[in-house]
This record gives C-alpha cells, structure tokens and sequence, in this order.
C-alpha cells in the first residue's frame, strides 16, 4: 500500500512540475497519442481503425466527414466545428456501431 501512495506522490508531482499550460494527461495537442477526448485541446481524440493508435485532431470543418458523438470518447470522424452541424445517424445504433458519420454543415448558411 505504501508503495502505490509513493508511486502516486511522484506521479502528481510530476505531472504539477510540468511546465507551461500543456499538461502530461491532458490539454494534449493536435498530433499527440490520447486514450480519450476529453484528453485533446481539440476535444477530439480521433483512430483510423480498431487497433490503431489514437491521436487527438482537430474538429471537423464545413462539407468534412464527422461523427455526431462517441460512446466511448473516440472518435473514427472528429465532429464538427462550434457553429457547424453534423447530419450524420444520431440513434443510439450508429454510435455503438461507429456507423453514425455525416457531413458538416453550417445550418444558418444553408437555410438562406
């Protein structure tokens, strides 16, 4: 047990000696590995396949492929931009099946 406190006291330690605002865990930039996307600045943390390595990309931008969420917190297709829409599959089956990719589009542009 004392050993698992020591070995958290350095890990803490650590991770608050880190310099700068760009942490260990998370505020991760575009490009770097995650595990989730709460863990990107983008708030995406994105993989090509299953058993790739996932790394956090920025957001979706207009007429790009997206995904509408994550049950899981990565993402095969980053969403969309603050402002944009993703008009993929928003059922609970598209997100358990990764199938609930779309394509960004800027709503108020698109009503004119």
């Amino acid at each position: 047990m004392e050993k698992i406190l020591i070995l958290l006291l350095v890990a803490l330690s650590v991770a608050y000696a880190a310099p700068g605002p760009r942490g260990i865990i998370i505020n991760l930039e575009n490009g770097e590995l995650c595990l989730n996307s709460a863990q990107c600045k983008s708030q995406c943390c994105q993989h090509e396949g299953a058993l790739d390595l996932a790394r956090c990309i920025p957001l979706a931008s207009e007429n790009s492929e997206c995904s509408v969420k994550t049950l899981y917190g990565i993402y095969y297709k980053c969403p969309c931009e603050r402002g944009l829409t993703c008009d993929g599959d928003k059922t609970i089956v598209g997100a358990i099946t990764n199938t609930n990719f779309g394509v960004c589009h800027d709503i108020g542009r698109s009503k004119q």
